[in-house]
């Protein structure tokens, strides 16, 4: 043990010693070379570095001066590191810069957004420009080998020598990659367009957004003109004027029914776990089929990752966390989980949404001003009332590539939304409940067959349920012994299952033909059961449908080297439940009349197997009141769409302007599927017009962006059989102007954005005359006549918006996370509005005589009168602040 100890102090005091010698040197202008040849000559010290790096290096140095600061010196004057790893062993390195410049092999324009890896430690991505730079690299080598990875173009690995030019680098686009994007940053960065017109969302590059602080897909998406929503939420999201049942909605290939949480206000889709999405507005693939309006096609991510990523953040409704890790180099898992935390604690954020929620009441007026005396939820308040809210969801995904030529995928979804909600008003205790979640699971194979031969092949599984129930406690004999006087269940399940197969041939340079066979199989379940327990009376509907789906479709495109392209594809399918063999044919084109003009057109024909109806007699109207129901051919019709759409995209380097005009004829409306404000009792079959005008203007300097959308749209609804009514009337979702202007600037590690917007007010049907009456049961009742049918309009919105966001570093030892801080504000000045208006109303006798109350008038027994009970309105949100802590690793 001594000689131990005393062999290490010995070893010690030989490196202090020898660190301190003294020796007297020479150098005037001594090349590198022979100044360390003379140091080793002297000192027996061993150098070892790479012949380039001391290449034209030299040295100037006269005095005696120790090894410790001669070493110091000589990096002075060469910028060179001298490492002593031991007494007698020095490495000399330099640092270095490896950059280039990324470009497409084919039409050589600037490839943004590429991985650029160099080892484990080093990696980096390419900027607007195609450019990367890894900056004060130790210079060990003589040449590197980097790796470039890219969806849509293949791996690529090329070696670079060190310490040269930035060289440009070519990369190979894959064939199923021919649509490239026209404008990058379309709206902002990470919103991008590409050239067959649809619109492409990278979560990992979008850029602060006014009055959101995570980068939420369905929000993001209502920054560009033509798609927006009529009540703030995340999921009533309509494009270009179609409903939102209307939209296709896929996350990993899985067809979703139900996209949001507590009535759509937040989006299901976890934002970690959103990394692309493609939005269709019109020119849509004959790939996709079964709904006729927008298409939002999300996918989760098929790379496999270098390392394992994570990241955690909480914001002001929930904590969110995720992780990707390798297996191998052929294999990954990515895991994310979301929980809100309401239930808990309940933040300013989450109050701001509640009383949006469950504020109904207001003051309606008839077309005179007159106030209408009658039920609206004023008897709610907080004090009243007590609601438990709580969200979840889990994804996950397994990423297996073989070989070059191959990629399989399995993805699993599951979301929960739960709500329970009470108040008590007078002497009624009503109790809501609704539980709704979505169950999903998804197989897709990538093959590659050959340069020009691709195949895809994948299947899923979707089960979505809902389930509300409504209970009334009464004290209907007046002994003050409540009882359960009704109770409400409506219930909606729904199982969709397909397999999707589709092949791609590469015919010449610039000529594609693709195929592909879809089958899906349909079942979907309604319960509507009002039960009074003290009569012991029970009204049911129950309803079991089921659709078997058969489809074919082909696309040929020819595309041309000034991007320009022409798109025909046509798509035929049958569906079960109608018994119809249909053909919709689809045709989209786009030609640069310029390098920076282009002009576009689309002209479609789609069809939707599948609606949503509205129902109203089994709710309170708190909850979500739209159920699911299969097209047949009785009442429920096919919903068509024939579409054509025109315009102008200019872009060139800091300014883009795109302006598109677009006409819709859809045929197969109901009553029950549009939310007429006004109660309709019949249900029956109409037709809708839609005419609109989006335009886009966007202007980039440096690092401020400002970009402004405007939509115009005129919708009209035809009716042919509803009483009273003229022949076209404004559609429900009519909202004539739209504009938003947003604004952002990064400085540094802060980005600032404040955006405003403003659209005009929906259409309502608006009460001519109120008088209250006596009914046949001898109470009094309210007989109410309405006026034409969506003739008035609720007052115009405008609400103003900011967020605020810093990045930074966590130093956790030797390694650094990174973090980031963001505060958002929606509504700013706290302007809140009605954004809806519904009367609940149905038809009843009134006593024979007509006896009624004074300044009214009597009726005839034989007729049925509109007796109104209930208003309800929903208004706008107040100002709801919001904070999100997220930190990467």
């Amino acid at each position: 043990m001594h000689i131990r100890i005393f062999s290490l102090l010995f070893l010690f005091i030989s490196l202090f010693a020898n660190a301190q010698k003294e020796i007297t040197v020479n150098y005037n202008d001594t090349p590198l070379s022979e100044v360390l040849k003379d140091i080793e000559t002297n000192t027996g010290i061993l150098f070892s570095f790479a012949p380039e790096v001391i290449l034209n290096q030299k040295v100037t140095l006269t005095k005696k001066i120790t090894i410790k600061d001669l070493f110091v010196q000589i990096e002075q004057q060469t910028g060179l590191n001298f490492e002593r790893i031991s007494d007698q062993q020095v490495i000399i390195t330099k640092e270095v810069t490896i950059c280039g410049y990324v470009i497409d092999a084919n039409t050589k324009t600037s490839v943004a957004y590429a991985d650029v890896i160099l080892d484990e430690k080093n990696y980096t991505t390419t900027d607007e420009k195609g450019y990367f730079a890894f900056n004060n690299l130790p210079y060990t080598k003589s040449s590197v080998t980097l790796k470039f990875n890219l969806i849509g173009y293949q791996n690529t690995e090329i070696p670079l020598k060190t310490g040269t030019n930035c060289p440009t680098i070519e990369l190979q686009s894959q064939i199923n990659e021919l649509n490239e994007v026209v404008v990058l940053g379309y709206v902002t960065s990470g919103i991008d367009r590409k050239k067959d017109g649809s619109i492409s969302v990278d979560s990992k590059r979008l850029g602060i957004l006014p009055g959101l602080v995570s980068p939420d897909i369905s929000q993001s998406i209502q920054l560009i003109p033509g798609i927006s929503t009529l009540d703030e939420s995340a999921t009533g999201i309509q494009i270009r004027g179609g409903s939102p049942d209307q939209n296709l909605i896929l996350y990993d290939d899985i067809k979703l029914f139900n996209t949001g949480y507590f009535y759509g206000m937040f989006s299901l889709f976890n934002p970690f776990a959103t990394q692309k999405a493609t939005i269709f507005r019109s020119g849509t693939s004959a790939s996709y089929g079964d709904r006729i309006s927008g298409i939002i096609d999300i996918s989760s991510g098929d790379i496999i990752p270098k390392k394992t990523e994570g990241g955690f953040e909480i914001d002001g409704l929930s904590v969110n966390g995720y992780i990707k890790t390798p297996l191998s180099d052929k294999l990954a898992v990515y895991a994310f989980a979301r929980r809100s935390y309401s239930d808990i604690v309940e933040t300013p954020t989450y109050n701001s949404y509640e009383d949006k929620i469950f504020t109904n009441f207001g003051v309606a007026q008839d077309v005179n001003g007159n106030v209408l005396l009658l039920e609206t939820d004023d008897d709610f308040s907080p004090d009243s009332s007590n609601n438990d809210f709580s969200f979840a969801d889990v994804n996950s995904k397994i990423i297996y590539k073989p070989n070059d030529k191959n990629t399989l995928a399995v993805s699993g979804l599951y979301t929960r939304n739960r709500l329970d909600f009470d108040f008590l008003g007078g002497d009624e205790l009503v109790i809501d409940s609704l539980k709704t979640q979505n169950k999903g699971l998804s197989f897709k194979w990538n093959h590659i067959s050959n340069e020009k031969q691709q195949e895809k092949l994948t299947a899923y599984y979707s089960e979505y349920n809902s389930f509300y129930q409504n209970n009334e406690i009464k004290d209907e004999t007046g002994d003050n012994i409540p009882e359960l006087a009704e109770i409400n269940i409506r219930k909606n399940d729904i199982l969709d299952v397909g397999v999707n197969f589709t092949s791609t041939t590469q015919i010449k340079d610039f000529q594609k033909l693709t195929l592909g066979y879809q089958f899906s199989y349909t079942d979907l379940d309604i319960l509507l059961s009002k039960e009074n327990p003290v009569d012991a009376e029970l009204e049911q509907s129950i309803q079991d449908d089921e659709n078997y789906k058969n489809a074919l479709f082909g696309e040929y495109t020819i595309s041309f080297a000034n991007k320009g392209f022409i798109n025909g594809g046509l798509r035929f399918v049958h569906y079960s439940s109608l018994n119809e063999f249909l053909i919709e044919p689809r045709v989209n084109f786009e030609y640069p009349l310029s390098k920076t003009l282009r002009f576009k057109t689309a002209i479609e024909r789609r069809n939707q197997p599948i609606s949503q109806l509205v129902e109203f007699n089994h709710t309170e109207l708190r909850l979500e009141n739209e159920l699911w129901r299969l097209s047949d051919d009785g009442q429920f019709p096919l919903l068509t769409s024939n579409q054509i759409s025109g315009g102008l995209l200019y872009q060139s380097k800091n300014i883009t302007i795109d302006a598109d005009a677009y006409y819709k004829e859809l045929d197969g409306l109901t009553t029950f599927t549009n939310g007429f404000s006004n109660p309709l009792e019949n249900l029956e079959n109409g037709e809708s017009t839609i005419k609109g005008l989006d335009v886009l203007l966007k202007y980039k300097y440096n690092n401020y962006k400002v970009w402004a959308g405007y939509t115009y749209n005129d919708i009209t609804f035809k009716f042919p059989n509803l009483e009273d009514t003229p022949d076209r009337f404004p559609g429900n979702n009519d909202i004539t102007h739209q504009f938003r202007i947003s604004n952002t600037l990064q400085l540094k590690n802060w980005q600032f954005s404040l955006g405003w917007q403003y659209r005009s007010g929906k259409p309502i049907t608006p009460v001519n005359s109120y008088t209250i009456e006596i009914d046949a049961d001898g109470e009094n009742a309210g007989v109410v006549d309405f006026g034409a049918v969506n003739s008035d309009r609720l007052p115009d919105f405008h609400r103003l918006d900011a967020s605020i966001l810093h990045d930074f570093k966590i130093n956790l030892g030797s390694k650094k996370l990174n973090a980031q801080f963001g505060l958002s504000f929606l509504n700013i000045y706290n302007r809140v509005k009605p954004l809806n208006l519904i009367y609940k109303a149905e038809r009843k006798p009134l006593d024979d005589g007509g006896i009624a109350i004074p300044g009214t008038t009597g009726s005839n027994p034989d007729e049925l009168e509109v007796i109104l009970e209930q208003v309800i309105q929903r208004f706008s949100l107040g100002f709801t602040p919001n904070a999100v802590f997220r930190i990467q690793f």
